[in-house]
């Protein structure tokens, strides 16, 4: 059910004592968290020891994107509510779950529980007003450290509407035999500062130091100074005052830039990280990093101890794996009771696809062939073509906005997940034509970044496009004499075969807006001028095609081609 990673310091004597529970990049898969309390109720004992005690510390850390895509409605059950209202009901549910697991570990006596917090991109994905929000309304404090307050005025008035929105936060635990010693834990959280290229114009009224559109993958030290002096300053401050107390950095930066922080800040004890879905840890000087997955797959649990002279200790780390939760009860849990209650009409079954197939969704789709991609693409272009513009000859979708495969009986929510990667705002569909050149050096573009890092810098799909991405790699390393159009092949619409693009031609693409906002690559800014938008998103279009077929699925030997090599 969980797997110990390491363990250490048997110190004789303890102190103090710090629980914390860590989770990151949930994106809002909220039908899991059953599961997720179910696993904690299963090993409370040791994520929570002595919770019961006036020297221990129970902590909930939420390192990024609990939210994705806030605004996005869909609901049949309430069609009212938004992506956003269905997540903080079940932010506020698990809280008091967990606080009431917590109340049970220590047999109701007093306790000291709290609840941190991060902001993910995602949790952005709405803009300013719906994150400052929850961080006013919900019972969590949160952790803005790399914020510039100067630069940020909505920030700044909530702020001072709220003593929860900090820059960090200081927590005391008093010592278990000496009454006159406490013992202190700073926790700190920080945000990838990249809002132009993850939500560009969606962040008003807030500004991260270093805030670029560039992807997290490109930041380098140099250009994470103002990150870095922000989170300095809070650490040395705090050390100056305890240095013997403990820091904990809640990281939604992914692990390469953490060691970054940690390189420059190495007073930090621990990061909790999040954002590159990664699940490893590794120590680096005094300093662990525990990675934390993504979508409720697993939790961690960090148990650390101060000893009688208030050294704190190295901590032990426990990881659970959700789905090898015991679920004995799953169905009487009154978490999923109320799930499902809220939830009624949009779990039941909704859709048929022809022999059972499945669509399926991994992590694979960002950088190899794809039966889910294939479908997406030509369904997209398909009522594109029908209802909108008949001259649209191929539709482009990155990978990174999918989140949610397709199976025979998938539900609504089902269907809301698929793409619940970009923000409504930003998940509008333009077109225009390209000369064959340019969507060659397009298309080319795109695969030499995935090449450099398959999982972050995601795969563009192509409806009617054939892309060998082995043989760029090929000829970006020095191994074929071919040329880069080579690696592209187009299907041919009378013989549906695929065949070499025509470099002169012009094509009519329908590609994303987001895409074409971007400046830190550069097609999107060559081409931008050629499209106009189409009002419409990329959810709209799946959703009317999935409606026009009666929620029948056929799967065609074009799904099941190969379209990247």
């Amino acid at each position: 059910m969980d797997t110990r990673i390491h363990t250490t310091n048997n110190t004789a004597f303890k102190a103090g004592y710090l629980n914390v529970l860590a989770t990151a990049d949930n994106h809002g898969k909220i039908m899991e968290l059953p599961k997720v309390i179910k696993s904690i109720e299963n090993n409370a004992g040791s994520i929570f020891p002595k919770a019961g005690n006036k020297s221990t510390l129970n902590l909930f850390s939420i390192v990024g994107d609990w939210f994705i895509n806030p605004s996005k409605q869909g609901f049949i059950t309430n069609p009212a509510l938004t992506n956003g209202d269905m997540q903080k009901w079940a932010l506020l549910r698990t809280i008091d779950n967990i606080k009431a697991i917590v109340q049970k570990q220590a047999q109701n006596s007093k306790f000291n529980f709290a609840t941190v917090y991060a902001m993910g991109n995602h949790c952005l994905d709405a803009g300013t007003d719906f994150v400052l929000n929850v961080m006013k309304t919900c019972p969590i404090k949160s952790l803005i450290t790399n914020v510039n307050i100067d630069k940020s005025d909505k920030v700044k008035k909530a702020m001072a509407d709220s003593d929860n929105i900090v820059k960090s936060v200081v927590y005391e635990i008093p010592d278990d035999k000496k009454s006159d010693l406490i013992h202190k834990v700073m926790v700190l959280g920080i945000t990838i500062p990249s809002m132009g290229y993850y939500n560009p114009g969606l962040c008003k009224g807030l500004e991260f130091y270093d805030d670029s559109d560039q992807k997290d993958t490109t930041l380098t030290e140099e250009k994470l100074q103002g990150t870095i002096n922000s989170v300095r300053e809070q650490v040395e401050a705090f050390k100056k005052e305890n240095p013997k107390g403990a820091v904990i950095l809640m990281s939604h930066m992914g692990e390469s830039l953490a060691e970054i922080i940690i390189k420059n800040v190495p007073d930090i004890d621990h990061v909790l990280n999040g954002h590159d879905h990664k699940t490893t840890q590794k120590t680096i000087g005094k300093t662990t990093i525990s990675s934390l997955g993504k979508d409720n797959e697993i939790i961690k649990a960090l148990n650390c101890k101060f000893d009688n002279d208030g050294n704190f200790s190295v901590p032990s780390l426990t990881q659970y794996d959700i789905n090898r939760t015991l679920l004995d009860g799953i169905d009487e849990h009154p978490f999923q009771i109320a799930l499902k209650a809220r939830f009624a009409n949009d779990t039941k079954p909704l859709i048929e696809i022809n022999d059972g197939f499945k669509l399926a969704y991994g992590d694979e789709i960002r950088y190899q062939n794809s039966y889910l991609m294939n479908f997406l693409t030509s369904a997209i272009k398909e009522e594109i073509v029908k209802n909108i513009d008949s001259d649209v000859y191929t539709v482009g979708l990155l990978s990174s906005i999918v989140r949610c495969g397709i199976e025979n009986g998938a539900d609504n929510l089902t269907i809301m997940k698929i793409f619940d990667g970009i923000s409504k705002e930003l998940a509008g569909l333009e077109s225009g034509y390209v000369k064959g050149e340019d969507l060659t050096g397009l298309i080319v573009e795109n695969v030499i970044d995935n090449l450099a890092n398959k999982s972050r810098n995601t795969l563009l799909h192509w409806s009617d496009v054939q892309v060998n991405r082995s043989l760029i790699k090929d000829i970006q390393n020095g191994n074929s004499n071919a040329q880069y159009y080579e690696a592209i092949r187009v299907r041919n619409p009378k013989t549906q075969d695929f065949e070499p693009i025509d470099m002169s031609k012009d094509y009519k693409i329908a590609i994303g807006s987001k895409y074409l906002l971007k400046n830190s690559i550069k097609y999107p800014p060559k081409i931008r001028n050629n499209f106009s938008k189409i009002n419409v998103t990329y959810d709209e279009m799946f959703r009317k095609y999935l409606e026009n077929n009666n929620y029948k699925l056929t799967i065609t030997e074009n799904t099941k081609e190969k379209r990247i090599l």
